[in-house]
């Protein structure tokens, strides 16, 4: 990927000493970073923490505002925030009604984390949200399980504003990267956090 490489280039990382660190080739390893699909999370994990670095810095150069961190809100708190980002989530989609009970491990499973961002932040079907993200229901699926490469974890990062950090990384909070945000978008989005976390104090 792009970003990788040029990542790479700009901060004079030796190649050898991450694919030593990702148990990989250097050939294997070089292969991965100049492919655009095959790129595993393990490697972009390695970068940022090798440059004291969060993996959404590595792929958006146009966050001017700090991260939304969304520790301390409600479910339905965190639906409403994304419903000022991205309303046509809640708009144009049909909403999936009923989801079976399930226990999420957002601490250290990938897999539960995908699917915790499509049921619980979205209420989407694997269809549903495979068809926004423009691939097939199978492919949502795959990544419920936690079967899902970088590229695919950038799409959902520019398309949801989900940080990728929270994605790959264990032991990561719900947060929004924010790229792409106006000024008055991220404010509000600001204020909101503010007011929800006030209120759940109260409680």
């Amino acid at each position: 990927m792009k970003q990788i490489v040029q990542f790479i280039e700009d901060n004079n990382i030796s190649e050898e000493v991450v694919a030593k660190a990702a148990h990989m080739s250097l050939r294997n390893f070089r292969r991965q970073i100049h492919s655009e699909d095959r790129t595993q999370t393990r490697i972009v994990l390695i970068l940022a923490d090798y440059n004291h670095q969060s993996i959404d810095s590595i792929f958006f150069d146009q966050m001017y505002n700090q991260p939304v961190n969304l520790e301390g809100l409600t479910w339905n708190q965190v639906q409403d925030i994304m419903k000022l980002i991205h309303p046509e989530l809640f708009t144009d989609i049909k909403r999936s009604s009923k989801f079976k009970d399930f226990e999420y491990n957002l601490k250290n499973d990938m897999g539960d984390r995908m699917r915790f961002i499509r049921e619980v932040v979205f209420s989407l079907s694997q269809t549903q949200f495979g068809k926004y993200m423009e691939v097939t229901r199978n492919t949502a699926k795959y990544w419920d399980e936690g079967q899902i490469n970088v590229d695919k974890i950038l799409k959902i990062s520019q398309r949801t504003n989900i940080s990728m950090d929270f994605m790959i990384r264990d032991n990561y909070p719900l947060t929004l990267q924010t790229q792409g945000m106006s000024e008055a978008l991220y404010l509000a989005v600001m204020t909101n956090c503010v007011l929800y976390r006030l209120r759940n104090m109260k409680q």
